[in-house]
């Protein structure tokens, strides 16, 4: 991924009609879910094929594979994996479409790459523990903020503030010794105004494939006011990333020969029995006939260093007001900066 930095800005203002049954109560209530963009959701009367995922859904399959993995099982969707493990680099693909046509965002903010229209999920790592639910509309959907959605629309919701203070851990272990911790904490409701949220999460792999590791770090911080007719929620999130290049993949040649997890990334230089560097893998006799330096002894040297370094971080300010019980006023701004090197 080449050394950037990303900055984009979007101002959406929309008014809705929404009609509300108010109860008399001698309690105040206040409802937490105000802040919310829902004009890039289908429901049932719109002519969309959908599938909704709630959070305990998402919680299950949350083991700290990147979304495309927890999304693998609706229909027509298909993932693919640098490493093998699920973890770092990966792809998804809709009714075929690659992610360039894929239109992903988060609060109705776009999470596609402002040039390249894709999205490194690897930027992301561990976002499904922050969000609240999400919908996968496959084919042209009906989102209109970012990048086309001609092959499926993926529109997440992070998670409403608690009314109560709480703190949680989370991890996990598996195969490849792939890993994740979770620490999520939440100051619950303060003065009746103010409430705070927070996660951290570090996740880890060697990869199925040769020397393909992963190490990820991200944070998820809201915060935000609201009384009866206006509320207020900003929302930073970031990814950090120090990822193994595994991206070449192998032939069927090299892997009848170096094994199915060869990785070609990183290749220096190859030596043989007594020592002596050769630039590629074989040499040619006389003949023109190949022989390959392994099959004599040799051995290949790959650089330790051949990683990705990449920083994301996200911002998000989400205002709401209430002018009557059936008149709204949404406004979103948002900040993408990335930047890394490889």
């Amino acid at each position: 991924m080449k050394r950037h930095a990303m900055a984009t800005c979007l101002l959406m203002a929309a008014l809705g009609v929404c009609a509300q049954t108010q109860e008399q109560d001698s309690l105040r209530v206040i409802n937490l879910q105000e802040v919310e963009v829902i004009s890039t959701r289908a429901t049932n009367s719109t002519p969309v094929a959908f599938t909704n995922i709630g959070k305990e859904q998402l919680k299950k399959q949350n083991f700290g594979q990147d979304l495309p993995y927890l999304l693998s099982m609706t229909p027509s969707a298909i993932t693919t994996s640098d490493a093998g493990a699920g973890v770092g680099y990966t792809t998804l693909r809709v009714r075929g479409t690659d992610g360039t046509r894929i239109n992903v965002t988060a609060n109705g903010i776009p999470i596609n790459d402002a040039e390249s229209h894709t999205v490194f999920w690897v930027n992301l790592p561990d976002f499904a523990s922050s969000v609240k639910d999400m919908q996968v509309q496959r084919g042209a959907g009906t989102s209109t903020n970012g990048a086309g959605a001609f092959g499926a629309s993926i529109n997440m919701q992070t998670g409403d503030f608690s009314m109560k203070p709480y703190a949680e851990f989370n991890g996990s272990y598996g195969s490849f010794h792939t890993h994740k911790e979770t620490v999520k904490v939440g100051t619950g409701l303060i003065n009746n105004h103010w409430s705070f949220d927070a996660r951290l999460s570090n996740i880890s792999t060697d990869g199925y494939i040769d020397r393909a590791s992963v190490g990820l770090n991200s944070y998820y911080l809201q915060g935000g006011y609201y009384n009866d007719n206006t509320s207020v929620k900003l929302i930073t999130f970031a990814g950090k990333e120090r990822t193994y290049h595994a991206w070449n993949y192998a032939s069927k040649e090299e892997m009848e020969r170096y094994g199915r997890r060869y990785n070609s990334c990183g290749f220096m230089y190859a030596t043989d029995r007594d020592g002596h560097v050769y630039s590629k893998e074989y040499y040619k006799d006389d003949n023109g006939e190949k022989h390959y330096l392994t099959d004599e002894g040799g051995a290949l040297h790959f650089y330790d260093d051949q990683t990705d370094n990449y920083t994301q971080k996200n911002y998000q300010l989400l205002f709401n007001h209430n002018f009557t019980s059936q008149w709204n006023l949404n406004i979103g701004l948002h900040y993408t900066k990335g930047d890394g090197y490889y």
